[in-house]
């Protein structure tokens, strides 16, 4: 009988050391993402969002910095240092401010970078500032992108840009829990050039790595081919599968990367002056209604994707119709939506 029992503590410690376990609803991070690129929020109103954040329990604001529209926030190293509030971009001063405000109510703020496409505010910055440079990172390929293959000083560009938002958006209490985005998303030539590509992302995870936050990344460039070379403490955010070739979440558990929903058939929501009360009610139903395990696949409902390996999911409100609201209504937009998020 000992023996027997000896056998059965054997093999469930075999079991809980190298099988995953299941994620507990309780270590799963649910948050929402704004774009402040594309439409401009002020440091007041990013505040209100944060409390409404911390009133919900909410502890994840993901902040889109930067976009082809425009790079929204302070930088030394693009020439946008201006000390006077401002409707492009938020100071130096008021990100430190708003740093201070989302500690005081207990919300992780995660920058989110955009390399090496959607670069083209980068990029129009960097012409008129530093010129020369310019002409030796945009890509031949795409005037909108950085030229990721095997480029050393677009590679450097990056570098400098993510140490300064590393710099910026550095949160004393979540010193051992900090996050970036690095982008990886809708990259031009990125399936043809995977090898450069991943090597690219992998070195910007590197520099991510060294401030000593986790990096995370977008994964619709990437291939069956580039997960095998990939940093593997990269998070995933995933947001469709281009095709059913590319690969699934369930490829990215079993090649052991975390993975967030990021779900745009559901989990995007695009604030607007205009929108039928019938398409609000639907998306409103929707999100309420979609499960953690329903990513945004061929086969979504059919075919939940759990494991252990699901980081997350994140709410991200999108900026490309909004510019027309006023900064009261947009915040009211906001509020209806983290409200249905949360209560879900």
């Amino acid at each position: 009988m000992k023996k027997l029992s000896a056998i059965i503590v054997i093999l469930l410690l075999i079991v809980f050391t190298f099988f995953p376990k299941h994620s507990k609803q309780a270590d799963i991070e649910k948050g929402i993402s704004i774009d402040i690129a594309r439409t401009h929020y002020t440091k007041e109103s990013i505040k209100k969002i944060i409390g409404e954040l911390s009133r919900v329990n909410g502890r994840y604001l993901q902040l889109h910095l930067a976009d082809n529209d425009n790079y929204s926030i302070y930088s030394n190293v693009l020439g946008q240092t201006s000390t006077h509030s401002n409707h492009y971009y938020l100071t130096k001063a008021e990100l430190r401010e708003l740093v201070q405000y989302a500690n005081k109510h207990h919300v992780q703020l995660i920058p989110e970078l955009d390399f090496p496409a959607h670069s083209k505010a980068m990029l129009t910055l960097l012409h008129k500032h530093h010129p020369s440079q310019y002409r030796q990172v945009v890509s031949s390929y795409d005037n909108t992108m950085l030229d990721f293959q095997q480029n050393q000083t677009a590679l450097d560009v990056s570098r400098q840009l993510i140490n300064e938002v590393a710099d910026i958006f550095y949160q004393t209490p979540y010193k051992d829990n900090l996050k970036m985005v690095i982008g990886g998303d809708e990259v031009p030539g990125g399936g043809a050039q995977q090898r450069d590509f991943v090597s690219y992302m992998n070195q910007l995870a590197d520099t991510v790595q060294a401030k000593h936050y986790t990096p995370k990344m977008w994964n619709d460039s990437l291939t069956h081919e580039g997960l095998k070379n990939l940093n593997h403490s990269i998070i995933i955010m995933y947001w469709h599968q281009p095709s059913k070739q590319s690969p699934s979440p369930t490829d990215f558990f079993t090649n052991h990367f975390m993975v967030e929903n990021f779900n745009r058939s559901v989990y995007y929501v695009f604030p607007r002056a205009q929108q039928s009360t019938h398409s609000l009610v639907k998306q409103k139903a929707d999100i309420a209604d979609t499960r953690l395990t329903d990513f945004n696949t061929a086969n979504m409902r059919k075919d939940p994707h759990f494991n252990s390996y699901i980081n997350g999911e994140y709410l991200t409100f999108w900026g490309e119709f909004a510019s027309d609201l006023k900064q009261t209504n947009l915040i009211e937009y906001v509020y209806k939506f983290i409200r249905i998020y949360f209560n879900s």
